[in-house]
């Protein structure tokens, strides 16, 4: 036996390995799970959301979650609005140190339009040390700023699950 393992055992504890992480409910980063009962889902922006309920959208579908384009063929209505972002410094001296925050209001209504949360509001803020190089700070500031719409993302999609069990629960 050349080698420290035979390649068939290799194999079969890969195989074996990746029938143990699935089997414990293991999801790739940024998978997203809505259950059935919520979806057709629309969603729908106002006030500077359109990107990020596009990315939403699409993040959704990327996951298996059923979209719809009408709001009258929907479960569950999703609007969202007010999206906005603030930069602020927060510390002063030699080093400039910043705080970006971005927040965005949202609805949620059911299929009679009932609402399921009204005027939530979520925020996500990151700070940052600025460079005095300008593509460097660019950038990390761009880095930042998606990193914090995945932030609102998972934020707005973790709101929209727990909307089942709350449902179940009541």
């Amino acid at each position: 036996m050349s080698g420290w393992l035979k390649p068939q055992i290799r194999i079969s504890l890969v195989l074996l390995l990746v029938v143990l992480i699935s089997a414990c409910g293991f999801r790739l980063r940024g998978f997203i799970e809505l259950p059935a009962e919520l979806q057709p889902l629309y969603i729908t922006s106002q006030g500077g959301a359109g990107n990020l309920a596009a990315t939403l959208s699409r993040q959704l579908q990327q996951s298996g979650v059923l979209i719809t384009t009408q709001s009258a063929t929907s479960r569950l209505r999703l609007e969202l609005r007010d999206f906005g972002s603030s930069e602020r410094q927060v510390v002063f001296g030699k080093v400039e140190e910043f705080e970006l925050t971005l927040q965005v209001s949202a609805d949620a209504r059911d299929q009679q339009g009932e609402p399921l949360f009204s005027d939530e509001v979520f925020i996500t803020q990151r700070q940052y040390t600025r460079d005095d190089n300008l593509l460097a700070r660019d950038s990390l500031r761009n880095e930042l700023l998606r990193s914090m719409e995945n932030d609102l993302i998972r934020q707005l999609t973790l709101k929209t699950q727990a909307l089942t069990y709350e449902n179940r629960v009541q």
